[in-house]
């Protein structure tokens, strides 16, 4: 008898528990849900595309949406006096590089998560999720998209100057090397073995093989022998005259430097790859692309990402219409995802493996889409956005020191490394600072 009983009040709760999984899958939405994104240009429709494709998918919402111009701090100003005064949307642009700068207005999205079920391993791209975790696990945010960077080459320079094209593994040490082969001509007509993108301060904080920080935001290594390294390695290739020095640069953009086939080799981000690409066609340039170089000393790959993606305020009034837009854009709704991927990598595994990566640009084919699938998870996070930007700032005056003022690394570490370590202890990251 009491097994009988016993056993069907183990199939009762076995009922009511399948019955809260589906109810929690399975809730109807209704009511307003309201969206802010920032983007111009491309962007923007890319933003307005996605939004769109979730309405029509949900006529049962009422959606209201607002896409906001990050020009001349519109967004900044607009999201951040909304977010103190509790007027902010259901749903907000975020990018994980903030490092939990607004972290206190967005929800944790764990128990989101956890109720539905979601596999994030399994639906998301590797590298998508992680910067998304404040450093006490919370999750904030949920990704968009990616981009990560791949490094293309001038084929005819490098045959012309008989300089094998770079293999992985490659550094700048090497470059050093072989790439002074590029460098000549003078004024308008002054050749260069690497353009200085944007992007090369954060390649060249990792060139040495170390890193800024720790992982987990607890402690800060900006003093160590392997920033040291990464300046010596800097001022060789501004002094060498194997990369633009600021003033140069001003005067030719990097990008237009390698498309009038001034420079061997241009680090190129999957956002401005189609336009980057489509100009280079038209001037008659002989792309190919290898690898971006490695670390001297720990021979790892230096990849950056910059990450965009989602956040669901504290003060969301449908908090279950808001996760259903964040999973769809995430991976959920494979038109959303597709949608994305005119602007960067999807954060869908599936879209980005099976999509994005064979997308296929006339006379280029797929090289650097499926490179960037593929080395995405082991890129570093913008090292210095959001609530760490103030000691980019001391990096970025480091790096000024030795490339244009002639300071020796040594002398700059002397006078900034300390500032450094410093500012970074005054995030409040329970940071121990630490000599290495």
């Amino acid at each position: 008898m009491w097994k009988k009983i016993a056993a069907l009040m183990l199939t009762l709760i076995l009922v009511a528990s399948l019955c809260s999984v589906a109810s929690a899958e399975t809730t109807p939405l209704s009511g307003k849900l309201t969206i802010w994104a920032w983007g111009a240009d491309a962007e923007a429709e890319q933003r307005k595309a996605i939004i769109e494709t979730f309405i029509a998918a949900h006529p049962e919402l009422e959606v209201e949406y607002s896409i906001i111009p990050t020009a001349d701090s519109v967004w900044d100003q607009k999201a951040s006096a909304a977010l103190s005064s509790g007027s902010a949307p259901d749903v907000i642009q975020m990018s994980p590089d903030y490092f939990g700068m607004n972290t206190k207005y967005y929800m944790d999205l764990n128990p989101l998560v956890e109720r539905d079920g979601v596999k994030l391993d399994e639906v998301l791209l590797p590298g998508m999720i992680d910067g998304y975790y404040d450093a006490d696990g919370k999750l904030e945010g949920f990704p968009l998209h990616s981009n990560c960077f791949y490094m293309a080459i001038n084929k005819d320079m490098f045959d012309n100057a008989g300089v094998a094209y770079p293999e992985a593994g490659w550094t700048m040490n090497d470059l050093l090397d072989w790439g002074t082969k590029f460098v000549g001509g003078e004024g308008a007509n002054q050749t260069f073995a690497i353009a200085k993108h944007w992007v090369m301060n954060n390649i060249m904080l990792y060139a040495g093989g170390g890193v800024p920080y720790s992982p987990d935001l607890q402690t800060c290594y900006m003093n160590s022998a392997d920033i040291t390294k990464s300046l010596e390695l800097y001022q060789k290739l501004i002094t060498g005259g194997l990369m633009p020095n600021d003033t140069e640069s001003k005067a030719i953009p990097s990008a237009v430097l390698f498309e009038s086939g001034l420079c061997a080799m241009y680090p190129c981000g999957g956002f401005e790859a189609e336009s980057f690409l489509n100009d280079c066609a038209e001037n008659g340039i002989n792309v190919a692309f290898v690898p971006m170089p490695s670390g001297v000393s720990d021979g790892k790959e230096i990849n950056v990402q910059y990450a965009t993606g989602w956040a669901i305020t504290q003060t969301a009034k449908n908090v279950d219409a808001a996760w259903e837009f964040l999973k769809e854009s995430a991976y959920a709704n494979e038109d959303m995802c597709k949608a994305t991927a005119t602007c960067g990598i999807p954060a869908s595994k599936a879209v980005a493996e099976n999509y994005y990566a064979k997308i296929e640009y006339p006379g280029f084919g797929t090289t650097f889409n499926d490179y960037m699938v593929a080395h995405l998870g082991a890129a570093h996070l913008n090292p210095f956005g959001g609530t760490l930007a103030s000691t980019g700032d001391i990096w970025a005056t480091m790096v000024q020191a030795v490339t244009m003022d002639g300071q020796t690394p040594e002398d700059t570490m002397t006078k900034y490394a300390q500032q450094c370590m410093d500012e970074f202890a005054s995030y409040g990251f329970n940071t121990s600072i630490k000599a290495n």
